[in-house]
């Protein structure tokens, strides 16, 4: 690497900003799939978590960066860092980044060379066979299978098997790539060969920026200047200049070649106007972290649409540079978002959408910056696509926050939310917070009568079960029941639906035809007189007297055509928390067996979907009749789902699931067990008539992160 061709010299050392790129690399590549890169830099440093970038082949693509270690230092003042890394990976093309602070440097160099380090490898392996044994084992396969070892033995004798065994695992043991464990094992797997942190497209920052973008950094009351620098530096070598880093209220002050200077929230107000209202600001903590091509990849969405706001995926970066706890995130997603930050730090918003919200929402100055953030998101949800632009890639890695933090941070968006709900759901109070969940209810009583259709054939027992729950529970005071009967002949069930025919909230219509779930639907619906209609399975059973109430309000939400709500199973796991366009077929019920108290966070707060399951929807019965109904081609299946996406093709309204429960579904006990070749025949025939019907709407399905898997929701592709 010739340092002298791109930095002037001043004696006999160079002086580099952080995070400067070194290179190309020209080494001799070994033949082997453990190889030792050693970078020697001499000068006075100081050398800062040196890295070895890894170029990206396609502009869609982020390099990656490995972190060298400290291998030895010279009493002359020379330094060496080393690297285990594949032989695949050096046949790309190299960088180098020899520090993250301001170094001084008069010579580097590089090379490469066949490592028998054996022991290391076990070492990695015997660790990751304790943390991850199903991926590892699955490695060990896919990188040996079909090696033919035979032709390595060189030797008869004992030293030279010995040695040969041992240059054959060198050279075919899984590569360096195959265990980068860190905190999340599955995680760093799949982004070390995607996407890293600090990770540059050009061999030296632009001159030129290919955005206009101010980024804050909000520092913390026990903020330090390690943070603080971990964060400016990542900033600098995405190409910012000093003049674009603010640091908020900021504890410490930081030498002025890292930000331009420190200034109060108030003051970063009253600098708004004088920006251009065409650049953009994003917001930061200490300790957060860019990576290097951040303005890359959202210059290319910029120059195309000019949205009013951007956001990225994100994770976390560990203290060891390794991350985790990926959050792969919805495109726009408006109910969703009242409920839910989702976009969080990893945001950039236009200064005019934030200085048109001032104007016309003045108060929401008060809730601090995040806030004020969370506040633009919303506005801009409400908008079209192309004013609020997701890039799924993590680019954006956020530090840990303290419990002050995640409570202060709650304060403020609880704030926002009410200052923004005033707006777009005006007869909604929403409390919602990451630790808790979410909760709602409408400011006014709704009036809405709502039709409950529960069809039913045979199976007395389920059906009794479900009136009886939704009589005896049931709060909101405007409803019916009305039970369609698909020719029951049990003399238990007619003697049941004689009975119930006698209450006067209950009524009992004939469907005297072969079982067609949406063509007893399209018959009824039009002779009721009702506001909303509530498709109920006759195996549910009520558990939560508010359970409808709290679907009502949501259908109060103006951009709302169709509420489902979530249904476990009598063991307390999912049943159904929303379908997802293109999972293990045409479209299925993610998130299905899992814990109701689990984790995931998908579970605790209402959420925009392509479509739910009329084993519990709820719609106004307008809405219904203006689509047609449903589609009496699809008997048995998908004819829900296939309404789903019909509303929102016909209509532009939105279909929510709802995250308060309060309903056991039994899994569709009353219709059986289909064993036949007939009837399996019709479900096939069905699923492939609605893949057709929406091809183009389910895949990609705009609420379901294309990082996801499709064989295995919410998890990593």
């Amino acid at each position: 690497m010739d340092i002298g061709k791109d930095f002037e010299f001043f004696g006999d050392q160079a002086y580099i900003p952080g995070g400067t790129v070194l290179g190309p690399i020209l080494i001799q590549i070994p033949k082997s799939n453990w190889c030792k890169f050693e970078l020697t830099l001499e000068g006075h440093g100081p050398f800062l978590s040196p890295q070895l970038i890894i170029a990206a082949e396609h502009a869609d693509e982020q390099n990656i960066a490995i972190p060298l270690d400290l291998q030895s230092t010279t009493p002359s003042g020379s330094v060496t860092y080393c690297a285990y890394v594949s032989n695949y990976r050096l046949t790309k093309t190299l960088y180098a980044i020899p520090s993250l602070k301001k170094c001084s440097i008069s010579r580097a160099k590089a090379r490469a060379s066949v490592s028998s380090s054996v022991g290391l490898a076990v070492r990695l392996l015997r660790k990751g066979m304790f943390e991850c044994p199903r991926l590892v084992t699955k490695t060990l396969l896919k990188e040996n299978l079909w090696f033919d070892f035979a032709p390595r033995q060189t030797s008869s004798t004992p030293l030279g098997m010995a040695k040969s065994a041992i240059e054959l695992a060198a050279r075919n043991f899984p590569s360096p790539d195959q265990f980068s464990f860190g905190k999340d094992p599955r995680y760093s797997r799949w982004t070390n060969s995607r996407f890293e942190t600090f990770v540059p497209r050009r061999k030296l920052p632009a001159t030129r920026m290919p955005f206009p973008l101010a980024v804050a950094i909000v520092a913390t009351r026990d903020a330090t200047g390690e943070g603080l620098t971990l964060t400016t530096n990542s900033l600098r070598a995405a190409g910012l200049p000093i003049e674009s880093i603010f640091l908020i209220d900021a504890a410490l002050i930081l030498q002025s070649e890292m930000a331009s200077k420190s200034i109060t929230y108030n003051e970063l107000l009253g600098l708004l106007p004088r920006f251009d209202q065409d650049s953009y600001v994003m917001c930061l903590r200490d300790g957060d972290t860019v990576s290097r091509d951040l303005l890359d990849i959202c210059s290319d969405k910029i120059s195309k649409k000019n949205p009013n706001f951007i956001y990225l995926d994100h994770d976390r970066l560990d203290h060891d540079g390794s991350l985790f706890e990926f959050v792969f995130k919805p495109d726009r997603s408006p109910n969703t978002l009242l409920f839910r930050n989702y976009p969080s730090r990893a945001a950039m918003a236009k200064i005019s959408l934030l200085t048109e919200l001032i104007d016309r929402t003045p108060r929401v100055t008060s809730t601090g910056i995040f806030g004020l953030m969370y506040g633009c998101a919303i506005a801009a949800s409400n908008l079209d696509d192309s004013q609020m632009v997701h890039i799924p890639i993590p680019a954006i890695h956020l530090r840990n926050q303290s419990q002050f933090e995640l409570t202060e941070c709650a304060r403020q968006e609880q704030f926002a939310r009410n200052q923004m709900t005033k707006i777009y759901a005006p007869n909604l109070s929403i409390d919602s917070s990451p630790q808790g969940g979410a909760t709602w209810h409408s400011k006014s009583e709704s009036r809405k009568t709502v039709s409950i259709l529960i069809p039913t054939r045979n199976r007395h027992d389920l059906l009794k079960s479900v009136v009886d729950s939704i009589v005896h529970l049931t709060k909101y005071p405007l409803y019916e029941i009305v039970v369609i009967d698909n020719q029951s002949d049990e003399p238990a069930t007619i003697a049941l639906l004689e009975e119930l025919s006698h209450n006067a909230r209950i009524s009992v219509r004939k469907f005297d035809e072969p079982f067609n779930f949406a063509r007893m639907h399209n018959e009824t619906i039009p002779e009721l007189d009702t506001d909303c209609v509530l498709m109920l399975n006759n195996d549910t059973e009520v558990t939560d007297s508010f359970w409808l109430t709290r679907l009502v309000d949501l259908l109060s939400l103006e951009n709302v055509g169709v509420v489902g709500n979530k249904l476990l199973y009598p063991d307390g796991t999912i049943q159904h928390a929303g379908a997802t366009g293109g999972l293990k077929g045409p479209m299925a019920h993610h998130l299905v067996g899992l814990d109701d108290v689990g984790i995931n966070p998908q579970l605790s707060f209402p959420r925009d979907v392509l479509a739910v399951t009329a084993a519990c929807l709820l719609m106004p019965r307008s809405l219904y009749l203006e689509c047609g109904g449903m589609d009496e081609k699809l008997a048995i299946s998908y004819n829900d789902m296939d309404l789903c996406l019909l509303v929102r093709a016909s209509t532009g309204k939105a279909v929510v699931v709802s995250s308060s429960g309060g309903v056991i579904h039994k899994e569709s006990k009353s219709r059986g067990k289909m064993f036949s070749a007939d009837q399996q025949k019709l479900l096939n025939d069905e699923a492939e008539y609605f893949e057709s019907k929406w091809h183009d709407c389910i895949r990609p399905d705009r609420f379901y992160n294309p990082n996801l898997s499709l064989e295995r929701d919410f998890d990593l592709c």
